[in-house]
């Protein structure tokens, strides 16, 4: 039978033999006998990555070229030029066992499995507060509709905050703030503009202080929603360092993937 990782007792292993009988432990891959298999585990011990060339909700336009220009030795053809709003980092791509993984956690009930992303995304966390020579930064969650909270039993992007904050990575910052579109049914346009509204004492004491920050979310697809924090806190005062994330819907191509530390 497969073990849990991390160090056990003899007695808290029988207490767990004991509640397999009721609730057989299962990880999100189908292997029984442990929460999270070697296999699933891994997953999360890879190498954060940038990913923000692949969301197109976060490009911007940066220039635009209606003939063929030269740069010193650089020709650069007739066209446009983007640059990402802001670095995100994610651990792999949303497919496989990752997304089975991102997915039990979300909406499969497995509450449990938020304490063991939490540590995986820390060293993303360190490596955007180092590039801006922050500490300590705030980390504020993506928000979820009430509706969402109440199916999953918990708002469980905060709860991953607060236990990146037990890593040491940073500080929770549980702003008040609410999606004031909805993504469903919406078209690319509209979803790439998508509002996010903030509230409350602690967002106006973050933006009085002009907090650095850092986004903190499951999965991104897109980058509209990262798009809509990054304005929203950025109206309030706030200082958006960069955004990580557990899982990208796409990942860079090798030749188009951006350095990690940078």
């Amino acid at each position: 039978m497969a073990q849990d990782e991390g160090p056990s007792s003899p007695l808290r292993e029988v207490i767990a033999q004991t509640c397999a009988l009721l609730a057989p432990r299962q990880c999100p891959c189908g292997e029984e006998g442990t929460w999270l298999c070697r296999r699933c585990a891994s997953l999360l011990d890879a190498e954060p990555r940038r990913v923000e060339s692949s969301c197109d909700a976060l490009q911007v336009l940066t220039a635009a070229r209606v003939r063929q220009e030269r740069r010193g030795e650089l020709s650069l053809p007739a066209g446009v030029d983007h640059t990402p709003l802001l670095p995100v980092l994610a651990l792999g791509e949303y497919a496989g066992d990752l997304q089975r993984l991102v997915l039990a956690w979300k909406n499969g009930g497995m509450l449990h499995l938020g304490p063991r992303i939490a540590p995986a995304l820390a060293p993303a966390v360190t490596q955007l507060s180092a590039a801006a020579g922050v500490a300590a930064p705030g980390l504020v969650p993506v928000p979820s509709r009430r509706s969402a909270r109440l199916r999953r039993g918990e708002d469980h992007t905060a709860e991953l905050v607060r236990a990146i904050e037990r890593n040491d990575a940073g500080r929770a910052l549980l702003v008040s703030a609410r999606p004031t579109t909805a993504q469903d049914g919406q078209g690319a346009r509209q979803r790439r503009n998508r509002r996010i509204q903030l509230r409350g004492r602690r967002a106006r004491a973050a933006g009085r202080r002009a907090q650095p920050v850092i986004i903190v979310d499951d999965v991104v697809t897109t980058g509209s929603t990262l798009r809509g924090m990054h304005a929203a806190l950025s109206e309030a005062g706030m200082e958006v360092l960069g955004a990580v994330v557990v899982a990208a819907a796409r990942m860079p191509s090798p030749g188009t993937d951006l350095d990690s530390g940078a």
